[in-house]
């Protein structure tokens, strides 16, 4: 389900969103990577979580409840 979630992301959102959780870079790292501004990376990452919260949270509580 998470993998689906994020396979929705927009495609900035979602790069930030892995290689800041999934592979651990700090936001200059990522910032130097994909040649956008710290401020950005931490902004694609902000809506990355939200976005994936809101999507994976109807699942959370369908489990929650069985």
């Amino acid at each position: 389900e998470l993998e689906a979630a994020s396979a929705g992301l927009p495609e900035r959102a979602r790069s930030v969103w892995v290689l800041d959780d999934i592979e651990g870079y700090q936001h200059n790292e990522i910032a130097e990577m994909l040649e956008i501004s710290v401020g950005t990376s931490k902004s694609n990452l902000s809506k990355a979580r939200l976005n994936l919260r809101t999507k994976v949270k109807p699942l959370i509580e369908k489990i929650s409840q069985g």
